[in-house]
């Protein structure tokens, strides 16, 4: 037996969801921006780095995938899910 949710309550989720997927995308465009600048510039990056910490090339370069692979792991799992689940709740709601 489905529960009938109040206007307020689906407009309040729709905020919410609103809120997840620009966040998601935010993400998703910081990242491709991080990785166009590791592309064009990868070398600078790595003689500034290399100058702080005792890094060589393939460490640094490992450290930054993995990087972007947790980035993209959490960013799927606090943003893109959340929001599928929402609009998928809303969508069996309606």
């Amino acid at each position: 037996m489905k529960q009938a949710l109040s206007e307020s309550t689906i407009g309040a989720l729709d905020v919410v969801a609103s809120i997840l997927i620009r966040c998601f995308v935010v993400t998703v465009g910081a990242m491709v921006f991080t990785w166009i600048v590791w592309l064009i510039l990868g070398d600078v990056v790595y003689d500034v780095h290399s100058q702080l910490y005792e890094v060589t090339k393939t460490e640094f370069d490992l450290y930054f995938l993995y990087t972007m692979t947790i980035v993209k792991g959490l960013n799927l799992l606090f943003f893109l899910f959340p929001f599928l689940a929402i609009k998928w709740y809303l969508w069996d709601q309606r």
